[in-house]
């Protein structure tokens, strides 16, 4: 059994992570090579009657020398919290503390320095956008709450049709959603529960709540079965098991974006060590585990496995990059021959990863934190099935070319720093 979380996006730790993301992708802005590896922790002052935003970690030196730096970063805050909890509160009534530590100039202007990190991601051949199901059903009924919460309460047409509910209303922004899957090999067996906590005002009554949510996730997952052909085994939908919800958000919970890293990447199949939220694209927490995961989709999407986990071990300063496939006994070459097809085809290199992914682009972050998710967006270059060849012309030597001409061009196996 494998199991995901989400957060929605009134959850503390995934609004300080969307805000630490975003934080990021004005650094880049300024300079696309700057480095940060940034902490956010957000709360509320009682006494005050306002939220408070802690903002720390280390931030290339120079940056933090620009003119306006804290008026600009905290309408940057507070514009993504008005937007996630539907308000409007102006600059006074939000508190920012900066407690940014310059990091040294050696390191902030080396965009070759590099991190240690353990990268980890999964594919399936027949989940949708080769996502483990578990995955998958968590991130989409996320967002399918969160959207009747920005919509006033409007449920999506097509499960409307289905349920005869239109309006849901009476829903605040904090709650998540977990799913447990059940697997056979790379074969989905069917999902077993799925648990949902949803913050709510107390004009809505929690039994009406569940009644409505439950109709709406189940029609939901009826439309699925449909779409994909299989069958989920009426997994048990459990809905605000502890009663009604009046009171979330950081008036309830202290958040960290580096709370629990493992809603960035793939759960029980490994944890990384750290939240990709807020780290530059130097950081293999975040850029490893896009390579990985694009990796596992084209072991299975060419036909190698039916299920493909990929770990990328990373080490400061060294060159080699250590590489494990395991395909849960559903491979159709052997492990050697699939990983020596990595090797040959696809650079393994930080720096490779970032060019090819165009990961220093502050609106590839930007994105990323509007969809509240790295791996269901397509247009995301590391979901995507292929990558243009184009784009790793520049990564290789002219003898990976052989004799074959760039049109046919060869990738040779790339260290961490080069």
């Amino acid at each position: 059994m494998h199991s995901f979380e989400a957060g929605r996006r009134g959850k503390p730790d995934e609004l300080d992570g969307g805000i630490a993301h975003l934080i990021g992708a004005y650094f880049l802005g300024l300079d696309s090579n700057s480095r940060f590896d940034l902490r956010v922790s957000g709360g509320y002052l009682l006494d005050e009657d306002k939220p408070v935003v802690r903002l720390s970690g280390e931030v290339s030196g120079y940056l933090l020398e620009k003119k306006n730096i804290r008026e600009e970063i905290t309408e940057i805050v507070l514009e993504h919290y008005n937007k996630v909890h539907k308000t409007s509160l102006s600059p006074d009534e939000i508190k920012i503390e900066f407690e940014f530590k310059p990091q040294a100039d050696a390191l902030a202007l080396n965009g070759n320095s590099g991190d240690s990190g353990n990268a980890i991601a999964v594919a399936y051949a027949d989940g949708p956008k080769y996502l483990p199901w578990e995955r998958f059903l968590t991130v989409r009924i996320r967002d399918i709450i969160d959207s009747i919460y920005q919509g006033n309460g409007k449920v999506p047409k097509s499960i409307a049709e289905e349920t005869g509910i239109e309006k849901l209303e009476g829903l605040r922004a904090d709650g998540k959603v977990e799913v447990d899957a059940v697997y056979l090999g790379a074969e989905l067996k069917g999902i077993k529960n799925i648990t949902i906590a949803i913050e709510h005002e107390k004009s809505l009554p929690v039994e009406e709540l569940r009644d409505k949510t439950k109709s709406i996730i189940s029609a939901h997952l009826a439309i699925l079965e449909k779409e994909y052909r299989i069958s989920f085994r009426n997994p048990n939908i459990v809905i605000n098991a502890n009663g009604a919800w009046n009171i979330g958000g950081w008036k309830a919970d202290e958040g960290s974006r580096e709370a629990k890293p493992y809603r960035d990447g793939f759960a029980t199949y490994g944890v990384n060590e750290d939240s990709f939220s807020g780290e530059d694209p130097s950081k293999p927490s975040g850029t490893g585990t896009f390579l990985a995961r694009y990796i596992a989709v084209q072991i299975v999407k060419r036909g190698m496995a039916d299920f493909a986990r990929v770990g990328l071990i990373y080490t400061i300063g060294g060159g080699e990059v250590e590489l494990n496939v395991t395909t849960n006994w559903t491979g159709k070459l052997s492990q050697d021959e699939i990983e020596n097809w990595v090797m040959e085809n696809i650079p393994l290199s930080i720096n490779g990863a970032i060019r090819a992914f165009g990961l220093r682009d502050a609106g590839l972050y930007r994105r990323i934190v509007e969809g509240s998710d790295f791996f269901h967006d397509p247009i995301l270059p590391w979901n995507g099935e292929t990558l243009d060849p184009g784009r790793y012309k520049h990564l290789a030597s002219s003898q990976a070319y052989g004799s074959k001409g760039p049109q046919e061009l060869r990738l040779t196996r790339e260290g961490g720093n080069r």
